[in-house]
């Protein structure tokens, strides 16, 4: 039959339709959920105001609200274990690799030719081939030689950030790091090291001024701003957004050239928060922290107005410990970055969700002690969005999905903080001695931290502060291993230092740090 609708009747019907077009996209619900990755950079252990609360500080109270308040409702994990520095704890979230087996121990510089192998399928072409759209903001530090070691030619979408190690906070150049290597940065040519402008979306540079935590955190709220107008679009794709913030690694230093290095690298009015620090160091850097945590905040508030945080997994964490010369505190830990002590590898990690039941987490707000290792995300979040571990090389990570979201007890029971022996060549033959550390169970052993040969032992879950070295009672402990060391060691590599290339000097490609081959 034939029926008829005036005008008016359909103006009054119009928004009742549009309205139930609108709550059926709403209700819809990814059947994987949005997983977001927040990577700080050189964050101090006792930096975060939550871990004062539990072990006290030897410094000022970092106040971090709002990384503290999804701490308390997640699932802060306590015996989790990230890489002494930047670019190996990189390449272990992104192969599920040890770093005796990518070959990286140590930070790339950005004039060399080193890079994260092609070889290496990375968890962002995971994510991909589990249908996520995949993001990425911030630092890369995983070599950028040529375009196909890029973000985007290793699984990612959409890349927004920069390609080396470092850089200035407000006009983004990255000052050349040189490393161990002599004129690593050509300062014979230039009487100091070389410096460029490193800002980049996708292949094209940004030219931009502002801060770069602000930046990062207003990029971020736009992409899911984006992607949740595709939600809204009848899209069901999940989001894998990763994060890692410059935040709160130390700007560039001042050079001669450039002395507008050396200025406050953090806005005003956060340092004028904590005016009391009387040391400027501190001061900038308990400013720097107040930025990034309401970065955190801006990020999950984002997630939660346009209603995809019911359907996130939030995970945190930092990529070493902190930089104890810049005047980071990872109190009560002995130690910080680049070395092998608990301040340089034991991080801050927590992991909290929006419907954490939904999302088959039966436990919340609790302090999880499982082992857990930076190199366990690639199978983890395999684990969360369903994508499989074939194609890759052979994994060192294991799921902690168990342990995270059912307390179960973890299939962990050793971590090798690192394997870095002269042998293996590249950074490993700096120093002119095997340097290696393993926890196993309660025990770490440490061998060439504090010069060659020295060999120290642990119990790390009785004396976390590592005053009380227990090898010279326990001989046959410290011997089996050892012994563990040396077996893991076999076909261990050090790619981290490959030639420096003069073609990479930024003077040669417009003032800009690009690939060059």
């Amino acid at each position: 039959f034939k029926m008829a609708f005036s005008s008016s009747k359909l103006q009054l019907l119009f928004p009742l339709l549009l309205f139930c077009v609108i709550r059926y996209a709403e209700a819809q619900r990814v059947s994987t959920p949005h997983i977001v990755l927040f990577l700080a950079d050189d964050y101090g252990f006792a930096d975060i105001s939550y871990h004062t609360s539990m072990y006290g500080n030897d410094s000022n109270v970092v106040h971090t609200p709002k990384l503290d308040a999804l701490a308390y409702e997640g699932i802060r994990l306590e015996n989790y274990y990230v890489q002494p520095v930047c670019s190996p704890t990189r390449s272990s979230i992104m192969t599920g690799r040890y770093v005796h087996h990518t070959g990286i121990h140590a930070p790339f510089m950005d004039s060399s030719s080193s890079v994260l192998s092609i070889k290496e399928v990375t968890l962002a072409q995971k994510m991909k081939e589990a249908g996520y759209a995949t993001s990425m903001i911030g630092k890369w530090h995983l070599g950028f030689k040529s375009w196909e070691y890029t973000p985007q030619e290793r699984g990612f979408d959409y890349f927004f950030g920069y390609y080396a190690g470092s850089q200035d906070y407000w006009n983004h150049e990255s000052l050349c790091w040189p490393g161990g290597v002599p004129d690593g940065c050509f300062s014979s040519k230039y009487g100091e090291a070389t410096t460029g402008y490193d800002l980049h979306r996708n292949r094209e540079s940004v030219n931009s001024t502002e801060y770069s935590t602000i930046m990062y955190t207003d990029e971020a709220v736009r992409a899911i701003n984006g992607h949740h107008a595709k939600l809204l679009g009848g899209s069901l794709q999940p989001l894998f957004l990763y994060l890692p913030y410059q935040a709160v690694h130390v700007g560039n230093k001042a050079t001669p050239k450039h002395p507008e290095y050396g200025l406050d690298q953090a806005p005003e009015k956060y340092i004028k928060e904590y005016s009391y620090v009387t040391n400027d160091m501190r001061r900038n850097l308990s400013a720097m922290i107040a930025v990034m945590d309401e970065g955190a905040g801006n990020v999950t508030d984002a997630l939660k107005a346009t209603d995809m945080w019911k359907d996130t997994i939030f995970i945190f964490s930092t990529d070493n410990g902190g930089p104890t010369g810049d005047m980071a505190s990872n109190y009560p830990l002995r130690g910080g970055k680049g070395s092998l002590w608990e301040g340089g590898v034991r991080g801050i990690g927590f992991i909290t969700s929006g419907d954490p039941t939904h999302w088959g987490i039966t436990r919340m707000g609790y302090i999880n002690k499982e082992m857990i290792h930076v190199s366990d995300w690639l199978p983890t979040l395999c684990d969360i969005a369903g994508c499989k571990l074939n194609g890759t090389l052979p994994l060192d990570g294991v799921s902690a999905w168990p342990s995270i979201a059912r307390n179960e007890p973890s299939s962990r029971t050793q971590i090798p903080h690192d394997i870095c022996f002269v042998s293996m060549g590249g950074s490993c033959a700096e120093t002119g001695w095997d340097r290696a550390s393993l926890r196993d169970k309660d025990m770490k052993v440490i061998l060439g931290q504090n010069g060659n040969g020295s060999i120290s032992l642990f119990n790390v879950t009785a004396d976390p502060s590592e005053t009380n070295d227990i090898s010279k009672e326990n001989p046959e402990m410290v011997k089996t291993m050892l012994a563990t060391i040396n077996k893991m060691a076999v076909g261990g590599i050090a790619c981290d230092r490959d030639p420096i290339d003069p073609r990479s000097d930024p003077v040669l490609h417009g003032g800009e740090w690009l690939p060059w081959l």
